[in-house]
């Protein structure tokens, strides 16, 4: 019996189980059918491993790239990315991660039930960063174990109806209703930006009218245009040397 207790913590110790529990337990509450609640749970677990992979093939990617940028620069520096940070202090932080993405988001329902701002955050890749952010410097501080938790719990489920309430009068502007908000931990700069075109913006124009050439069209597709972008920086960082000589 012991043994299997050991295998069963040992099994919820890993992020990916953890994550793939939560949305299976989420799913029940949604009172979804079997085949929805199997489907959604097995997805988050290949989606949460696939990040992994994903996060190391890009820092590996990286890495390279900051060589042959140094080199033909003269310039050092750090390429700082969500993705590739997350998934390398996953080892470290994993557990503790999935625990707060879990119960900040209740602290985030219970504040939205019982405060004026109702807002619940959906935008779960970002709550996955903030966790692990508050998760690895909490941890810097000396708070480990339950403590962690708890306190990054706290916090991040604050933050999930702090951060759409104070751009939610622009929001509303933009989108023209209500029943949206901005699911974002990077708000501040959105409200300045906000700001600033409410002061200084033609609100008769808009970036949606301007008129894109079919020819460019396919850089609409983000995945196809962060591999174009990368491919010319790679190039002029590999011609650089060439080019100075």
């Amino acid at each position: 019996m012991a043994n299997f207790f050991e295998f069963m913590l040992g099994l919820l110790k890993e992020p990916a189980i953890m994550v793939g529990l939560i949305a299976f337990i989420g799913l029940i509450a949604q009172k979804a059918d079997v085949s929805t609640i199997l489907k959604g749970t097995i997805k988050t677990v290949m989606g949460f491993l696939i990040l992994g992979f994903g996060a190391g093939a890009l820092v590996g990617a990286l890495n390279h790239f900051s060589v042959v940028f140094t080199e033909a620069f003269g310039v050092s520096g750090v390429i700082p990315n969500n993705e590739a940070i997350v998934a390398l202090a996953q080892e470290a932080f994993g557990y503790e991660m999935a625990l707060i993405m879990f119960f900040s988001f209740v602290v985030n329902i219970v504040l939205a039930r019982i405060t004026p701002l109702k807002f619940i955050f959906l935008t779960g890749h970002h709550t996955m960063f903030m966790s692990m952010l508050v998760a690895v410097i909490l941890s810097t501080a000396g708070i480990k174990g339950t403590a962690l938790v708890a306190l990054g719990s706290i916090i991040v489920g604050s933050l999930m109806v702090i951060m759409p309430a104070i751009a939610q009068k622009y929001t509303e502007k933009v989108m023209g209703t209500d029943q949206l908000a901005m699911g974002h931990f990077s708000t501040f700069s959105y409200l300045v930006a906000g700001f600033i075109g409410d002061k200084f913006g033609d609100k008769s124009k808009s970036t949606e009218d301007i008129n894109v050439p079919k020819s460019l069209m396919f850089l609409r597709d983000t995945p196809v245009a962060v591999a174009t972008t990368m491919a010319l920086f790679f190039m002029m960082a590999q011609l650089s040397p060439v080019v100075i000589l």
